[in-house]
């Protein structure tokens, strides 16, 4: 854990006395002893009385609370009201993803979310996938939020992951569907470029090797406004791949363009963290020229006043 989370409802308001008989407020964390996060504070962390500790509030602030062991084991955390600040625009990536088998997503969701950039995580059903994994339980949030949350501290974030699932009968992979979860490429004019690099996974074959993700990230970022932060949909298939038929359907009618890894046959939960690897670190390339652009028209600007 790189960072303590803390959920809204878990904060309490106290009050003391000081010294001046003036009345304090103090917002309160009480972590019970058998909290993992009491737990890392204590045993991994090391953490004294009265050494502070990094938290973050899902959806919110990041700061500093003070540490303070309570009898029985517990900690209380009282939050630094003066260290608290939000945290600045960020690049974003949303994850459509074939349902793999189904420890493979249990082991997933907490690496998935230590990605900063990660956003939503969209869950469908391919032509391929073995039908029987639709119905796991590792789907259901009252598994994937306590390890979303896990990842989350992992990676040092606050910013929430939104989760879809989309495995009914129903629910086939289709322009439809896409659009209806507000995925599909709005283009005017044939225009196709509306500033989010979508990348259709695909390992190419023996005659063909479609362009490296990271290249197709960089050529969509030069595309949009120097405000907006820039933004990815990765599409990666389940273990036996997507079909022809899914191919034409992302790549020719719903904006998607081919990418690929490299050479190797990647294992789907292999290929996921290697396309959030490349695709994060290219979008944070991206954004950081763009703060120095931005930077510069400043300095730029007060020179010529």
């Amino acid at each position: 854990m790189n960072l303590i989370l803390i959920k809204q409802s878990e904060i309490q308001s106290t009050s003391s006395t000081a010294s001046s008989q003036t009345e304090e407020q103090h917002q309160v964390v009480l972590l019970t002893s058998k909290d993992e996060r009491a737990k890392h504070i204590a045993n991994h962390l090391n953490k004294k009385s009265g050494e502070t500790v990094s938290i973050g509030i899902i959806g919110g602030h990041k700061g500093k609370a003070i540490v303070q062991h309570q009898n029985g084991g517990g900690i209380r955390l009282e939050i630094q009201a003066d260290t608290l600040f939000a945290t600045p625009d960020e690049p974003e990536i949303t994850l459509i993803l074939a349902v793999p088998f189904p420890m493979r997503i249990k082991a997933l969701w907490p690496v998935i979310s230590s990605f900063s950039a990660v956003t939503r995580v969209v869950i469908v059903k391919g032509q391929l996938s073995n039908p029987e994994f639709n119905a796991t339980k590792n789907l259901l949030p009252e598994v994937y939020t306590s390890l979303i949350e896990k990842g989350m501290m992992q990676g040092g974030r606050t910013r929430q992951v939104k989760v879809d699932v989309c495995v009914s009968d129903d629910d086939t992979v289709s322009k439809e569907l896409l659009d209806k979860l507000g995925l599909l490429c709005k283009s005017d004019d044939n225009n196709v470029y509306d500033g989010i690099a979508r990348v259709f996974l695909d390992c190419g074959d023996e005659t063909t090797m479609p362009t490296p993700a990271r290249d197709v990230v960089i050529e969509h970022c030069g595309r949009i406004a120097s405000t907006a932060s820039p933004s990815a949909i990765i599409a990666v298939g389940p273990e036996r791949g997507w079909t022809a038929e899914e191919a034409a359907l992302f790549v020719n009618e719903c904006g998607f363009e081919s990418a690929t890894l490299g050479n190797s046959i990647l294992r789907v939960d292999t290929a996921v963290i290697a396309s959030l690897g490349v695709v994060s670190a290219a979008l944070d390339e991206c954004h950081r020229e763009r703060v120095r652009e931005e930077g510069n028209d400043a300095k730029r600007q007060r020179m010529s006043e």
